[in-house]
């Protein structure tokens, strides 16, 4: 060892990163839609920290993609802005390798790392062109990633270019030398439209103006309205399609809105802005990397979760946003509970009361306070805010009652839990918000309402249609198995036209199906040829204003419909209490005309004899009208039949399989289970003492399999066993204690009121003789026949109308 060995050394590292990083850069995975993200988001930026930006001005980015048939020399990438632009230091600054001139936490963008990332995975060559407004000139950059890397130095050349119009201001920036695998994805058919849909959901905040969602209040929630494009097509923000905060349920006697909004201020934190790091107290300098560029935040908890208007398997859960960007889209891990005894994760929803069709929950949580991944494509889960953000938002405990007293937590009223427990179950009708026909559920047809709202058709714009379903299946409720007014019946002082519709005779195709009717000797073709004779004559259009002033559409055989190589006609279907005539003038039970627009509608008089006295179905008349109708649109040689079973096809609620029934019985079983516990808690040893041992058995079998953390003596005790009890079971209850489960208690099916006894035996042999039925075809796994399907239809019919009303 020299003398010298412990002298202090005058030489330097030179700790200047190779050009070779900004190559690598382009190596770490980004598809293309994060590429042109990381661009946006610097952009946005801008305009959310420009206080002149008012709302006639709100700030327009432009994306220019290579287009087929482009040369792949000629390829490029653009993304424009119409920002404040920068100035020749904020331009140097903002290309360095690292740099960000941006809070981590207060901006969308890290305009140095993330833009070099995005560019390098884009293509080789970058140009930025940038401008203020009153500047004479553009300043230019260009980033030549192997020219930098040939002479090894981070150097780029800088010049300007004279303005046409000193006023415009903004930033371009253009990548060319597309890298092979990016320009072939962006090439790719459809792409432009792919990518437009991804930054309408990632940015849906920031582009939809604040009237865009009148659910939500006109406050920082409804939206920004910056504008976005891609090859010139405006990007749709995708809307959320809830329900309006004005619906509400009933939940243990207090009125729960379909819309929960939150707002939940934390304790102000110091922010380091150069690594981001936040200080609990005020320090001198950053404790992570010795800055003293420290400020002041407001931390905070905000947006919003409610209902959706349609279930989905995968088209529900939580968005959760950084400075109006989504980071997180439909998260659904926000709906699982990890158990803090064991480490158990439990997945809460949706998994009961009609789970089968998906979950409804949505939501928009602005977390602008809380760190994210590089990536940007989720939160960091670690950090102390994000986990302080979940349990607020969901709360501490279960969301399951029932498995939240079991573990001795108090009920869960966070927002998420007032919305699980008000709207777990999924029965049609105003009391749960479910689109309803003919006592079933719509779940088909609103989720393509839903598509129409997405397409921005006015009458989904609100939901009131979805609404109206829903008061349709209350009406349905109601009105089951009460007879209509006879008055309804035939109308004599009803005018008539000879006027001809669109209907035809079905001739003996209604033979072959069973529908046949006899027009011929219908008492009401007297009164139709002496009201004609008194010259009582309406034109066709007044005709059927006055049968569309008397209906209710048929929702669930409303939609369009293409047949025999025939373009989509738009259907619907309206049940009206007013006699129909044909072209003839003789009253039928069904009719159709063709209006403007490709649209068809149908009109069934559902108090036709045909119906009233020989049971027919009128959905079956309605699709042979609707297949008459298509076939003479077509010119098609098919047979009625063959149109009829084409058309029967496109109305997935119409569906009559094993598998339908099946989730229809467990809809209706788990409404039956839930009443049930509500009524039946109080008296739960008497209840489970009356069960016979196979039920009991069965019972704890299938309670064993889904809760298996429940003390089942204690449940035996509580009523927690109800929700487990099959269909025998409930039957073996109806028949041991009646006066419990009778008489709108859990089934509005009379049993005080009447005083013999065998009256009083028969009401309950009937009801659970029904429940037993249901039991039978859900035990039968080898496969229901057709009469199983028909017997069990008008099984689920009958007790959907004898199920009392929930007392919550």
């Amino acid at each position: 060892m020299t003398s010298n060995a412990n002298q202090a050394s005058s030489d330097i590292l030179d700790l200047t990163p190779s050009p070779r990083l900004l190559e690598v850069l382009g190596d770490i995975p980004y598809k293309p839609w994060q590429c042109l993200a990381e661009l946006i988001d610097n952009a946005f930026d801008d305009f959310l920290s420009d206080d002149a930006r008012g709302p006639q001005n709100p700030g327009d980015v432009y994306i220019t993609l290579p287009r087929q048939g482009v040369p792949d020399a000629d390829a490029f990438v653009c993304v424009a802005d119409n920002g404040r632009g920068m100035s020749r230091p904020q331009l140097e600054l903002a290309l360095r390798a690292g740099y960000s001139p941006n809070s981590r936490y207060g901006s969308l963008g890290l305009f140095g790392m993330g833009f070099n990332i995005a560019t390098a995975n884009l293509g080789s060559i970058t140009e930025v062109r940038t401008t203020r407004a009153g500047d004479e000139n553009w300043l230019i950059a260009e980033i030549n990633f192997p020219e930098m890397q040939q002479n090894k130095s981070f150097t780029v050349p800088l010049h300007q270019e004279p303005k046409d119009d000193p006023a415009v201001h903004g930033t371009e920036i253009t990548v060319s030398k597309l890298r092979s695998d990016k320009r072939s994805a962006l090439r790719r058919s459809q792409v432009a439209s792919t990518i437009r849909e991804q930054l309408g959901r990632v940015y849906s905040y920031l582009l939809r103006d604040k009237h865009a969602v009148p659910e939500l209040p006109q406050t920082s929630l409804a939206g920004r309205g910056f504008r976005l494009y891609v090859n010139g097509t405006a990007v749709k923000p995708r809307l959320p399609c809830i329900w309006s905060s004005s619906r509400t349920v009933t939940y243990q006697g207090s009125q729960v809105k379909a819309v929960n909004y939150i707002d939940h201020d934390l304790t102000p934190a110091w922010a380091c802005q150069d690594c981001g790091h936040w200080h609990r107290i005020s320090p001198e300098e950053c404790v992570e990397c010795g800055s003293e560029n420290l400020d002041l935040r407001e931390r905070k908890i905000v947006g919003w979760v409610g209902i959706q208007r349609y279930l989905h398997l995968s088209d529900f859960g939580v968005d959760f946003l950084r400075n109006g960007r989504k980071i997180l889209v439909a998260d659904r891990d926000i709906f699982s509970w990890e158990n803090p005894d064991t480490g158990e994760s439990i997945v809460e929803y949706p998994i009961e009361f009609g789970s089968t069709q998906g979950g409804r929950i949505v939501g928009e949580i602005h977390l602008d306070h809380v760190p994210v991944t590089y990536q940007k494509n989720d939160f960091k889960r670690e950090s102390r805010d994000w986990i302080t953000a979940v349990q607020h938002i969901r709360g501490e405990g279960p969301l399951q009652p029932r498995k939240a007293k079991s573990l001795r937590f108090d009920p869960n009223t966070s927002a998420i839990g007032e919305l699980f427990n008000a709207f777990r179950r999924n029965d049609p009708g105003t009391k749960c918000l479910i689109p309803g026909e003919g006592g079933k559920p719509l779940h088909d047809k609103a989720r393509e309402w839903a598509s129409f709202f997405r397409k921005g058709l006015p009458e989904y714009a609100t939901d009131e249609k979805w609404y109206e379903a829903a008061q349709k299946a209350d009406r349905f409720r109601t009105e089951k198995g009460q007879s209509r007014p006879e008055d309804n019946r035939t109308n004599a002082n009803s005018p008539v036209s000879t006027a001809s519709t669109t209907s035809r005779s079905t001739g003996d195709v209604l033979i072959r199906t069973g529908l046949d009717f006899l027009e011929s000797d219908s008492p009401d073709d007297s009164s139709t040829i002496t009201e004609l004779a008194a010259g009582f004559v309406e034109t066709e259009e007044q005709r059927f204003t006055r049968y569309r002033e008397h209906a209710s559409s048929m929702a669930d055989l409303s939609g369009a419909v293409s047949v025999a190589h025939l373009g989509k006609r738009y259907i619907t279907v309206y049940d009206t209490t007013e006699p129909l005539i044909d072209h003839s003038g003789r009253v039928t039970p069904c009719v159709s005309r063709t209006g403007q627009g490709n649209t068809v509608e149908v009109y069934v008089n559902g108090d036709h004899e045909v119906f009233n006295e020989f049971g027919r179905d009128p959905r079956d008349y309605a699709v042979i009208e609707i297949a008459e109708v298509l076939r003479a649109l077509a010119n098609t040689g098919d047979s009625t039949a063959r149109v009829a079973a084409e058309v029967i096809t496109q109305f997935p609620d119409q569906r009559f399989t094993d598998a339908s029934m099946r989730e229809r019985a467990t809809v209706l079983l788990n409404r039956v289970r839930d009443q049930l516990e509500a009524v039946g808690s109080p008296h739960s040893s008497t209840l489970w003492n009356s069960l016979p041992q196979a039920e009991k058995q069965a019972a704890e079998k299938h309670a064993a399999s889904t809760e298996p953390r429940l003390v089942w003596d204690d449940a035996t005790l509580s009523g927690e066993f109800i929700p487990h009890l099959t269909p025998d079971g409930i039957a073996a209850l109806v028949r041991a204690h009646p006066e419990l489960l009778l008489d709108d208690s859990v089934f509005t099916t009379k049993w005080l009121t009447w005083n013999d006894p065998e009256a009083r035996a028969s009401q309950v042999s009937r009801l659970s003789r029904f429940l037993q039925v249901i039991g039978s075809f859900l035990a039968n796994t080898s496969g229901n026949t057709r009469v199983d399907l028909a017997i069990m239809r008008l099984t689920l019919d009958a007790i959907s109308t004898e199920m009392a009303e929930a007392s919550e």
